[in-house]
């Protein structure tokens, strides 16, 4: 995320320019926070927002809200979750606001979901065990799932490139899927 880059520089700045010590530890402070947890907190949000832009949208609020809101934190109190706090306000705001919308979630689905979101420890072990998970793939189906995922790229645009039926690789993706859940499910059992 370049912005969150763009995002602490810019927050540095604002404190550079201050004479206060106190301003700028707590500045230190607050970005330590934010660097942990900025892209959990973006994910928090995306698994809430169908759309990715309206999702960085958000985000974009709610860093801008957690700067502002630093002093009311208690420093007892766990970083990640209170910024969660914020961020499910900030959802339920852009709901309220785009009600108008075709996909809209309801307000019982929204709570669900903010109340299932995952304890970050245990998601660190589910994405330590998905890594060791898709090295132990064959090549070729690491390949197909890097284009699809990291790369972006669609199945029909693969497909043209291989000489392929698109039909077939999506069939070849969803089998390699199912059989990647299979073995994380094995594994955090075996855990």
């Amino acid at each position: 995320m370049g912005a969150v880059a763009d995002y602490i520089s810019e927050v540095r700045g604002w404190t550079e320019s201050s004479t206060s010590q106190a301003t700028r530890d707590r500045t230190e402070e607050f970005l330590g926070y934010f660097t942990q947890y900025h892209g959990r907190i973006f994910g928090y949000i995306f698994s809430m927002v169908p759309n990715e832009q309206d999702a960085r949208d958000i985000f974009q609020k709610v860093c801008l809200l957690l700067w502002q809101k630093f002093e009311s934190f208690d420093r007892e109190a766990d970083f990640f979750a209170w910024a969660c706090g914020m961020a499910y306000n900030e959802v339920r705001n852009y709901f309220r606001v785009n009600s108008r919308s075709r996909l809209s979630f309801s307000q019982e689905l929204l709570d669900t979901m903010a109340q299932e979101r995952e304890d970050p420890e245990e998601s660190d072990r589910r994405l330590e065990v998905l890594r060791r998970c898709l090295a132990e793939l064959p090549q070729h189906e690491r390949d197909l799932l890097l284009e699809v995922y990291a790369e972006g790229r669609s199945i029909r645009e693969i497909a043209e490139r291989r000489g392929k039926a698109a039909q077939t690789l999506y069939n070849r993706l969803n089998l390699i899927r199912r059989k990647l859940f299979a073995e994380v499910q094995q594994a955090l059992a075996e855990n």
